[in-house]
């Protein structure tokens, strides 16, 4: 992952936590022990497993709605924005979850709400349009580029 991660800045606020060398790479998140260990924030789903898991707080999946809609805006409405001081860019969270999509400021997309992965990953609902998408990937990069990409053909496939 690091030579992968290079073209992050080397000043960027995460790397005061830990040096690349610590980050995970796709080779130890798919080791047989990582995978059955429970570890938090360390996501291990399908993109299909987590796009259910968006729909169903959009919405009934199979006879299960995860959270009423009075809730879920609650979850979903602007609670800050600012600088990230982890990553050093312009965020805006709800409770726990980013509002807006990557690419786009928050206001443009204000309906989207989901959380980001280290290695470029990404999942969302949107409660306006009633879409849920997940992108996981196999090959990490310090970007969501081509979440955003795909992002933008769902979106323009949707509503053409």
């Amino acid at each position: 992952m690091v030579a992968m991660m290079s073209g992050m800045p080397p000043d960027m606020p995460m790397l005061r936590a830990a040096p690349m060398s610590l980050y995970p790479t796709a080779e130890l998140g798919n080791r047989t022990d990582i995978l059955s260990a429970d570890i938090p924030a360390g996501g291990k789903t399908t993109a299909r497993a987590i796009a259910r898991m968006y729909a169903a707080l959009l919405d009934e999946v199979d006879g299960v709605r995860l959270i009423p809609p009075e809730r879920l805006a609650e979850a979903t409405a602007l609670s800050m924005s600012g600088v990230d001081e982890v990553f050093g860019m312009p965020t805006s969270w709800g409770l726990g979850y980013a509002i807006g999509l990557p690419g786009s400021a928050a206001q443009e997309t204000p309906t989207a709400f989901g959380v980001g992965g280290l290695g470029g990953s990404f999942a969302y609902g949107d409660t306006a349009t009633g879409l849920a998408f997940a992108l996981t990937k196999n090959r990490l990069t310090p970007d969501f580029d081509l979440a955003t990409e795909v992002i933008g053909i769902v979106t323009q496939a949707v509503a053409g």
